[in-house]
């Protein structure tokens, strides 16, 4: 009779327990110029990783948003306390933070300084009764190398002689 009563207990403190345990996932995305990528986690807190690659210097733009479920006075689905941290090398070797921003759906944009491997951290607690969802957009657009810009300075400088040539030649 004891043995049943503790093993009852025992079951349900373990249950508890994996319940409000951290989960994690990490996703290699690749070499990338747009990804997206979703999550879903059980209730309780998580911590979700994005390796990624750029193959030039870039622009990224990022955004994280999460889904809530509700019906009437309950909750299925929601995720609090949504918050991205950018790192340079694959996880979990970053030692470079460029910046952290909240997943409210808003895109922010970090300047990548060099080629190579960067990655995300996601963190947040799944609160509703059935977890939560999240999702992530990353875009990489290259910086401008120096000599571009030299080319439409000078590109517009030869535009703006030929217009000028015509215009006195009329």
């Amino acid at each position: 009779m004891n043995f049943t009563k503790t093993s009852v207990a025992l079951a349900i403190a373990v249950s508890a327990l994996a319940a409000g345990s951290a989960q994690a996932a990490t996703f290699n995305a690749g070499t990338i110029g747009k990804t997206s990528k979703s999550f879903i986690h059980t209730p309780g807190s998580f911590e979700d990783t994005i390796n990624f690659s750029i193959a030039a210097p870039s622009n990224l733009t990022a955004a994280a948003t999460s889904l809530t479920l509700s019906f009437a006075s309950f909750t299925f689905l929601d995720i609090a306390n949504l918050t991205v941290n950018l790192w340079n090398n694959s996880h979990p070797n970053g030692s470079v933070n460029y910046g952290s921003f909240a997943g409210n759906g808003t895109g922010y944009t970090f300047n990548l300084p060099t080629a190579g491997n960067y990655h995300i951290d996601i963190k947040g607690v799944a609160t509703g009764i059935n977890g939560g969802t999240y999702g992530v957009a990353l875009s990489a657009a290259p910086v401008p190398e120096p000599e571009t810009y030299a080319m439409l300075l000078a590109g517009l400088g030869v535009m703006g002689a030929i217009a000028r040539r015509r215009k006195q030649a009329a």
